[in-house]
């Protein structure tokens, strides 16, 4: 690489950094208040908080690096045009492709990282989240029992207390279980003592009875007890919960499991989410390639690109919300080739306009700059 190829690349590397964690920062921080009943109410701690949220990094940075690659592309070729360092660099016989080449070797790395975050990073640690979150939710004995308080442990089950005391000793206890849809369970006790097992947190009761009613036929049957014992383990192990579209591999979107009722009724969704997967980093060379051709690829302008800017941000924008939108009619229509349409056809017609801009660029700052 040429010295002036790597003054380009200190110049458009720094922005790009910078972006990309300002931007990924601001958005972690609103996406991490809206978990923030891990603390409240599960009584999770502080550390392991900003660990699960933490996770949800990689699928931001996804959506973040392209637009950053974008965003320092603009600054980087606008402050050399404001220094007049293109036109000087035109005047001296650089090509339009000596310029280029460093932004497009960024656009290169921010598409490879794009790509291992789509098809492995993101998958893995939005799994990692989610048996982390099953298991705080399952882990009673790490919840805050708040006396005086109805807590909702998880869903289907909800838990009161007069008096919580060290040791996991409890008095006044009420135990509310509507897991089930057709049976709806009620614990009064007078004491209970909260123990972990090997199968998981055990409340056992003492002196109180459990109310059962038949949902369908409102019928209550009530059973005294001197003792009795409730298992608050997690209805199903964190390997067993349904996996989301986020949390799946390429190979796992591409292949839905028809035996199982969601992958049956999503399939056409899951396999356009792995397409999307792998169109993602081509954003990164379209947005590269629209920002040198905004600012390099026509006519040379002492009055400024403000126009070419805003066109360069509005067709980005416009390629984003095509994209979207073509990845939901690809998921209704199984023509999932059109969602490689928007990065692409963006490259092919920024490459066909350099080509034939090019000329013009590199002798237009130099005639300029001698009639000047």
């Amino acid at each position: 690489m040429k010295s002036l190829e790597r003054y380009i690349l200190r110049q458009m590397w720094t922005p790009f950094v910078f972006a990309t964690v300002v931007v990924t920062a601001i958005v972690w921080l609103t996406q991490s208040l809206q978990r923030i009943e891990l603390l409240v109410e599960h009584g999770a701690s502080l550390a392991l908080f900003g660990w699960l949220t933490m996770l949800i990094v990689p699928s931001l940075l996804a959506v973040v690096i392209p637009f950053a690659l974008f965003g320092a592309a603009l600054y980087a070729l606008q402050r050399l045009h404001a220094d007049s360092e293109i036109a000087v660099m035109f005047a001296a016989g650089v090509s339009l492709l000596q310029v280029a080449r460093p932004v497009l070797l960024i656009a290169g790395v921010a598409a490879a990282a794009t790509l291992w975050i789509n098809i492995d990073l993101m998958p893995r640690s939005y799994r990692i989240l989610k048996a982390g979150i099953a298991d705080l939710r399952a882990d009673v004995a790490s919840a805050v029992l708040r006396p005086g308080e109805f807590m909702a442990i998880r869903e289907g089950f909800t838990i009161y207390v007069d008096d919580a005391q060290p040791g996991g000793a409890l008095t006044g206890l009420l135990v509310h279980d509507y897991r089930k849809s057709d049976i709806t369970v009620t614990y009064l006790a007078q004491r209970a003592l909260l123990k972990e097992t090997d199968a998981g947190p055990v409340i056992f009761l003492v002196n109180g009875n459990v109310q059962r009613t038949d949902r369908k036929t409102g019928a209550v049957d009530i059973v005294n007890f001197d003792r009795t014992g409730i298992n608050l383990g997690a209805a199903s192990s964190p390997r067993d919960l349904l996996l989301e579209m986020t949390e799946r591999y390429p190979r796992e979107l591409f292949n839905p499991d028809l035996t199982n009722a969601y992958d049956r009724e999503n399939a056409a969704r899951l396999i356009a989410e792995g397409h999307n997967r792998y169109a993602g980093p081509l954003y990164a060379f379209a947005y590269a390639l629209l920002a040198i051709f905004a600012l390099i690829g026509g006519p040379y302008n002492r009055r400024g690109y403000v126009i070419r800017i805003a066109l360069a941000c509005a067709a980005a924008g416009a390629v984003k919300v095509i994209g979207i939108v073509l990845t939901g009619l690809a998921a209704d229509t199984e023509l999932y080739w059109i969602i490689y349409a928007p990065p692409a056809a963006t490259i092919l017609a920024a490459l066909t306009l350099l080509a034939v801009a090019g000329p013009g660029a590199r002798l237009a700052p130099a005639s300029a700059h001698g009639v000047a």
